[in-house]
């Protein structure tokens, strides 16, 4: 098929409509042509007849043309409706395969522009955590799962004492790497599917779910003593970090999470009243 029909849309249209239009005068000249009656009954038998076969052809071959277009559609109908990403095979070079391409090729782009979003939304740029927003989705998760369990939910907020004061004396860009670190540090002392967040400017929260009644608690030490042990170099000195943790032991069939995360935060609030570097918390 020569290149100009094979790559065009138009040039496939018209030449299934040339062939079909012209196929009853095609079988009358084939059919005089070897010497059959040219009595008028059997003309009209043979220019219906074709006549029939080139609709059937055309209909076929239309339709062989631009269903792609339909599938198409029904594609991205159902990623809208579904956010199924749409996928259509399209055989050939014409343009209902570019646009086919041209399609999926925006619809796979706008997704990877999404997922970005997505994740800039969900995660803290700075540290590569979680934040707030996150937190709240992914708890649910957990909540169900203790549920269906029976386990506890523990919920561990922490933030770092005076911590203003290491910005002011020694630079925003100190305080990042102090916030960065710091999320390192705590996550070496959580298990791989402990959940944890940053969900204010030097505030952490842990979620966690556990049978036992000191978990949280002792999680929470790991961490504190992990901080203050870290020593990092400020201004060219060795310098302390500390941090103060709030624990609470929560109930999720009782207990929502925000219910659980207020509780947490007033013992962090306590642990800063009783001069910071501790842990508040009850074992029930």
């Amino acid at each position: 098929m020569p290149s100009i029909i094979r790559n065009s849309l138009a040039a496939k249209v018209f030449l299934v409509c040339f062939l079909t239009i012209h196929l009853p005068l095609i079988a009358l000249i084939v059919y005089l042509g070897l010497g059959r009656p040219s009595d008028p009954l059997p003309i009209l038998v043979v220019a219906l007849l074709a006549t029939l076969l080139g609709a059937v052809l055309s209909f076929l071959a239309v339709y062989q043309l631009v269903s792609p277009i339909d599938r198409l559609i029904r594609a991205v109908d159902r990623y809208q409706q579904d956010g199924i990403e749409p996928f259509v095979e399209v055989r050939g070079s014409d343009g209902i395969k570019r646009l086919a391409e041209k399609v999926l090729g925006l619809v796979r782009s706008h997704e990877r522009s999404l997922a970005v979003l997505k994740r800039q939304a969900n995660s803290d740029s700075l540290t590569g955590l979680g934040n707030r927003r996150w937190l709240q989705n992914a708890v649910s998760i957990e909540i169900n799962r203790a549920t269906r369990r029976g386990q506890a939910v523990w919920v561990i907020a922490f933030d770092l004492d005076h911590f203003k004061d290491i910005n002011d004396r020694f630079g925003h860009a100190a305080g990042d790497e102090v916030l960065m670190i710091v999320a390192e540090v705590t996550q070496r002392q959580l298990r791989p599917y402990d959940l944890i967040a940053r969900i204010g400017g030097e505030e952490f929260c842990v979620v966690a779910t556990d049978d036992s009644l000191e978990f949280g608690l002792l999680a929470a030490e790991r961490i504190r003593s992990a901080i203050e042990g870290w020593r990092p170099s400020l201004g060219g000195e060795p310098h302390t970090i500390t941090a103060s943790f709030g624990v609470h032991r929560g109930d999720p069939a009782v207990e929502t999470f925000a219910e659980m995360l207020r509780a947490a935060d007033k013992n962090l609030y306590d642990a800063k009243t009783r001069g910071r570097n501790q842990v508040v918390g009850a074992s029930l």
